[in-house]
């Protein structure tokens, strides 16, 4: 159809009118139909007859052709009325062929960042050969199989069949962001797969089926290829989403991105290690291990050392059993360095299986092994039996080195010593070069008046150790002379004991404790403690103990402070007060370091059965007070969390592993704090574990991410000043259910395939999906209907008709 009929008809341009190749027809709108159809034609017919006779009956005289001409003037009027009465449509049809829409969302989230292992090694070949990896770099097709990412195998196998998919549809690249943002359907028409890059921290799978499904709608859409693990964790059910697919018949095509195992990998997280150690003295060090997708599986703990820089040797192996995801595993070994310098301990972890990846299956600590020696110095109030053999017994000692400080002597007195010296201490500087002080029944105030303060910052902050004999010179006097306001203010709160004011011996006491010897009466702490140990024959041990010379004096004290451990107290029941016999040795954690009271100055005594039973039990003492600061002045614990990151929801496992049984006698009970940033400490309670007698638990709900502040002090010194603290800081972070659940979620892959009337294809199948999908051009009939009840030709044959009606009349005189 031309333009010019198309105006007349009042046709749009745009519209193709009656053309060939195109079915066109006349509809009328509202054409009577029935019993209607009948009354309109009488009706005509009627009113045919009417005008017919009207004209007749106006001029008889006209003739009968002119009258024949006024009657169809007026009859073509009323006929092109009554043709815009009944609304005259043209509908023109025309079929053409269009290419259908083809759907692809990538998962672009974190957890497809994952490589899978695919334990199968047969299934493993299989897929690599189905996904035509190639050997690159000296590695096998499998081995680039499973350090492929999620991801990139994605990409590698649609990337291998886009043209097979594109032949008759028009594709479409979505990643998760981009499917959920209304109007992107344009731009995913020309994006490249390996445009989409796995970084999303979430996974909104609902979200983005949904948006593909409205920015497609109206349009023939062969089906929706989605890519992905199946982690939805924020946004639209995906359920709901698949549901409104299978009422639009549009099917889902879910690619599985990984392997039915999911991630697997094992690290060494650390290797705990104490950094300085005494040589042949045994050490424990354990072997942290944090394993993900590998729960209830097998492996091997592998212990290397080298000493001086030289060649590796082995030092011990352990099978373990992996734990669930996140949670540490500790494979401890029981090490003894033989001889003096530096060690490096390297652990891996083999026969895993495969991972993700072998580089962090090896960690590795440095451990200072030095010569046990015990810088001790010995500060004696006056000369003493025990001061005299105790003195000889530190010289002889070869792992102490010692200095002697004889009070009240004459001038010109060589003090005693390996290393004599000429004064006492002065300064926090110059009493940090010892570990241990032997206080026995000292004048304090001879000292100086900044020794208080010095001794409690040597034995909190420092880490040394304090060992207080008591004795009838000067002990008396140090208790009750104490000033709360002078620097160190009273600085006994750092030992074991509680000697209130006032406390004095009776008559009797005294005439008691001179005549008549007495034993010790060891705690049960003191009989397990290896202070006591004077033979390994647990019978004959004891046999020892009985046979111990009897004592004569003793200072009394009121009670052991809370949180001491009591070794041992007097052995005459007389000898006692409301809290219980009087205690004569005690020991307790201050800060790092260590104190220990002993109310009697008689141990010389013992020599007279066995020199090494005084000399043995000497030296264990020393070297438990000693030791912690001659060993860099770190607590007698370790403190280690449950996992290597926690996440707000998750409970937080704290645990506190002690070095030797001894200090987890001596602080069985913490004191420790928790601090979030920007709030108050809260109190943090620990206890036992039943699995470990040598480690104490706690736990709590992060129920905030930020960061969290541990402290920790033995409760002796929980309330004792300032004091070096163990401090553990961490962070919580928020929920990463991308990084938390990484696994392959066929379930719901294969729900959104089966409500859709889809399928899931593994990746080694990706290469059928062309075939699955049957949609390609489709055949598309576009009608168009042009209304001709309002066309120029109808008004213009009415006033055409009626124009030459009047014109016709004027002539005929008939007007």
């Amino acid at each position: 159809m031309n333009r010019f009929w198309q105006y007349l008809l009042g046709i749009e341009p745009t519209s193709p009118g009656v053309v060939s190749g195109v079915d066109s027809h006349l509809e009328f709108a509202s054409l009577p139909r029935g019993l209607g159809a009948v009354t309109t034609i009488l009706g005509a017919l009627v009113l045919i007859a009417l005008i017919w006779r009207l004209y007749r009956w106006e001029r008889r005289e006209l003739s009968a052709t002119r009258r024949a001409l006024l009657v169809g003037l007026r009859m073509l009027t009323i006929a092109a009325v009554g043709i815009m009465l009944l609304e005259p449509v043209l509908v023109s049809t025309r079929r053409e062929q269009v290419r259908s829409h083809l759907a692809m969302i990538l998962d672009d989230s974190e957890s497809m960042k994952f490589s899978d292992p695919y334990t199968d090694d047969a299934k493993a070949a299989e897929i690599a050969a189905k996904v035509k990896m190639e050997s690159a770099g000296g590695k096998s097709p499998v081995a680039l199989l499973r350090e492929t990412p999620r991801l990139g195998l994605v990409q590698k196998t649609l990337g291998a069949n886009l043209d097979a998919l594109g032949r008759g549809r028009d594709l479409f690249v979505y990643d998760l962001e981009t499917a959920a943002r209304p109007g992107a359907g344009e731009s995913a028409r020309s994006r490249k797969l390996d445009d989409v890059q796995a970084k999303r921290p979430i996974s909104p799978l609902g979200d983005a089926l949904q948006g593909v499904l409205a920015a497609h709608r109206g349009q023939p859409v062969a089906g929706l290829i989605l890519a992905t693990d199946g982690r939805s964790n924020t946004g639209e059910d995906p359920i709901r989403a698949v549901q409104a697919a299978a009422r639009q018949n549009i099917p889902i095509y879910a690619i599985a991105a990984g392997a039915d195992e999911g991630p697997r990998n094992i690290r060494v997280a650390e290797v705990e290690a104490s950094p300085v150690v005494f040589v042949r003295d045994p050490m424990t060090l354990a072997v942290v291990i944090e394993a993900r997708g590998l729960r209830d599986a097998e492996a091997t703990v592998v212990l290397e050392q080298r000493a001086n820089d030289g060649p590796w040797e082995p030092a011990g192996s352990q099978r373990v059993v992996l734990g669930e995801d996140g949670i540490l595993k500790r494979s401890t070994f029981r090490i003894t360095p033989k001889a003096v310098g530096q060690y490096e301990y390297r652990a891996k972890v083999e026969d895993a299986g495969p991972e993700l990846t072998m580089d962090d299956n090896v960690a590795s600590a440095a451990v200072r092994v030095v010569r046990q020696q015990i810088r001790v110095l010995l500060i004696a109030g006056g000369p003493s039996p025990e001061v005299q053999f105790l003195r000889n017994a530190l010289m002889r000692d070869q792992h102490v080195e010692f200095a002697g400080w004889m009070q009240h002597v004459d001038p010109g007195f060589r003090q005693p010593g390996d290393r004599p010296i000429t004064r006492l201490p002065n300064n926090d500087e110059e009493l940090r070069r010892y570990d241990a002080l032997l206080l026995v029944d000292p004048d304090i105030r001879a000292m100086g008046a900044q020794w208080p303060a010095m001794i409690q910052r040597f034995i909190g902050q420092e880490g040394g150790g304090l060992i207080f004999v008591a004795g009838e010179l000067f002990s008396q006097q140090l208790f009750e002379a104490v000033d709360p306001k002078a620097p160190g203010g009273d600085w006994t709160r750092i030992l074991p004991v509680v000697r209130d004011p006032g406390l004095y011996r009776s008559e009797a006491e005294v005439r008691l404790s001179s005549q008549n010897t007495y034993s010790l009466d060891l705690t049960p702490e003191g009989r397990g403690d290896p202070v006591f140990e004077f033979n390994a024959d647990p019978i004959r041990n004891r046999a020892v103990l009985t046979s111990l010379p009897g004592m004569y004096w003793s200072f009394p004290v009121t009670r052991a402070r809370p949180g001491a451990t009591i070794l041992a107290r007097h052995g005459d029941p007389r000898m006692a007060n409301q809290n219980g016999r009087h205690v004569l040795l005690a020991s307790q954690f201050y800060g790092p370091g260590r104190t220990v009271f002993i109310g009697f100055d008689s141990t010389y005594r013992w020599r007279y059965i066995a020199e090494d039973f005084f000399d043995g039990f000497w030296a264990r003492l020393v070297d438990r007070v000693g030791r912690s600061k001659a060993l860099g002045g770190r607590f007698p614990f370790q403190v280690h969390l449950g996992k290597s990151l926690y996440r707000v929801g998750e409970r937080v496992s704290i645990g506190v592993r002690y070095s030797d049984p001894t200090a987890l006698a001596e602080a069985a009970e913490l004191t420790a704090e928790l601090e979030i940033a920007g709030q108050p400490p809260e109190p943090l309670r620990f206890e036992k574990s039943p699995d470990d007698p040598a480690v104490l638990t706690a736990a709590f709900p992060a129920q905030q991410a930020g960061a969290y502040s541990l402290r920790i002090v033995p409760a002796a010194s929980s309330d004792l000043g300032d004091v070096k603290v163990s401090t553990t800081t961490f962070r919580v972070e928020p929920p990463r259910r991308e990084i938390d659940e990484p696994a392959l979620n066929r379930t719901l892959l294969a729900d959104l395939a089966r409500m859709s009337g889809g399928r899931v294809f593994e990746l080694s199948d990706v290469g059928q999906l062309d075939e699955a999908i049957p949609m390609r051009e489709v055949t598309r009939t576009l009608e168009t209907r042009d209304e001709l009840w309002d066309a120029p030709l109808l008004y213009a044959t009415i006033i055409l008709a009626l124009t030459v009606e009047w014109v016709l009349r004027k002539l005929f005189r008939m007007v």
